[in-house]
């Protein structure tokens, strides 16, 4: 393009959030410039989602470096196939380089050929997050790994420490302990998945040691000893106090951070907060007019599901839609471990006195029973008079699957009430849903006068 080729939207970033604004508005017939700075499918596709599940399951069925180069050409495949269906959709140009903002609907595109330049009404940026990397004395950068560099390995290591016990963290010390790897988990706060009800990451830490996962909880990684191959542990604010002998290799998975440095957005009047994320509204607009934001660049980003939603939430608002318009999307979250954790909504570890808190054990459903099913549990939070679901958490088989069950109810604001009715299929995992109603119903009806006088005396208060 050696002239100023002008489309109805430019977007910044071909990963989840990006390629959905994309499609949503090259189906309306709008003309579309998607620019990527890597590779289409962004780090779901590369690094992330796509190859971390691959891993998952051929870990159950496959040698390391059988598993781990299946891995790279399932990967591979995917990402060339995404790569050719996005150079020939209709009405979208698919442009390879470094994108900058430059303002008025200007963007700038630098690659190895050229700098070139596109405008258009309209700019998304859907750039995305990188790996959080934190500095450990004495490492060498061939045994630092990160999920970028995690997937290009062509034999599993004998023993890998993972740093982080988040969801990351938690699916790859399941797949490498399968894989016949020493695992051990290292995790800074009290227990590992912090952002879980302890209850819920007991059942989950309990599962890990009986794979043979080493879990390390209270510590991080303060140094590296090459010579003898030992990773040194302490506490964050604290001294040295522990060891992890004949460590081979480091993955270090302690959070992400947005890319939006050096693209021109404080040049351009888009807000930017403390963690380097793009401040969006309600409709994913950002501080500059006509620049809207999706994904882990934003400050409302964090899962690839997330970001496809609001992906469909901003093309909506670009080019109004005959559609209903309706809430925030609700994220949910699921690692996919052995158990899967899934969890939906907000759920303190202490429960308000309007709430009632439904706790199942997951174990004891009959499909459970038939699949010798060993650790699980759910737990759902729901308003005690109105049935308000608040907030649920499933650890178990199917966890990813049921969740979407929750995500429904709350999005239509489906009372747990009107559940009551619905028919789950024997045996499946779904009738541990019908247990956690039945469970809330039998409390509901003892307590309903109880309930409802609560419920009238803080409807007073509020007005």
């Amino acid at each position: 393009m050696s002239s100023v080729e002008e489309f109805d939207a430019i977007i910044i970033g071909a990963g989840s959030g990006g390629l959905t604004v994309a499609v949503s508005l090259t189906n309306l017939g709008k003309s579309v410039c998607l620019v990527e700075a890597k590779d289409v499918g962004g780090d779901c596709t590369n690094v992330g989602c796509i190859p971390s599940k691959s891993l998952l399951h051929h870990s159950k069925e496959a040698d390391a470096s059988q598993a781990l180069s299946k891995v790279r050409t399932a990967r591979d495949t995917l990402r060339d196939e995404e790569t050719e269906h996005f150079a020939n959709l209709d009405n979208l140009t698919l442009e390879f380089g470094k994108a900058r903002v430059m303002g008025k609907g200007l963007v700038e595109i630098t690659n190895a050929n050229a700098v070139q330049a596109v405008k258009a009404k309209h700019i998304v940026i859907a750039t995305g997050s990188k790996p959080r990397r934190t500095s450990i004395p004495g490492l060498p950068s061939h045994k630092y790994l990160t999920n970028e560099e995690l997937f290009e390995m062509t034999e599993a290591p004998s023993k890998l420490a993972i740093v982080g016990g988040g969801a990351i963290g938690v699916e790859m010390a399941t797949a490498f302990s399968q894989l016949g790897t020493q695992v051990v988990l290292i995790e800074a706060a009290n227990h590992i998945m912090p952002n879980l009800l302890p209850e819920a990451a007991a059942v989950v830490t309990e599962s890990l040691k009986e794979q043979g996962v080493e879990i390390a909880t209270g510590v991080a990684a303060k140094e590296y000893d090459e010579e003898a191959a030992k990773l040194k542990l302490g506490p964050l604010d604290g001294q040295i106090t522990e060891s992890v002998d004949a460590v081979d290799k480091v993955l270090v998975a302690v959070g992400r951070v947005a890319n939006t440095k050096h693209l021109g957005l404080d040049a351009a009047g888009v807000k930017i907060d403390a963690q380097d994320r793009i401040v969006i509204d309600r409709k994913g607009r950002t501080s500059a007019k006509r620049i809207w934001a999706v994904g882990d660049a934003t400050t409302r980003g964090g899962t690839t599901h997330l970001a496809n939603a609001w992906g469909r939430k901003v093309a909506k608002g670009i080019f109004p839609l005959p559609l209903p318009s309706g809430p925030m999307p609700v994220d949910v979250n699921v690692a996919y471990s052995e158990p899967e954790v899934a969890t939906i909504g907000h759920q303190p570890e202490l429960v308000a006195n309007d709430v009632r808190r439904i706790t199942y054990d997951y174990t004891e459903t009959d499909r459970a029973y038939t699949d010798e099913v060993r650790h699980g549990i759910i737990i759902v939070d729901i308003r005690k008079f109105s049935g308000k679901i608040l907030g649920a958490t499933i650890v178990g088989p199917r966890a990813g699957e049921l969740i979407s069950t929750f995500s429904l109810a709350m999005r239509a604001g489906l009372k747990i009430q009107k559940w009551y009715d619905t028919v789950w299929p024997y045996p499946t995992y779904s009738t541990a849903l019908g247990k956690v109603v039945d469970l809330y119903m039998i409390a509901h009806i003892r307590n309903v006068h109880k309930d409802f006088f609560s419920w009238v005396k803080g409807r007073l208060k509020l007005n």
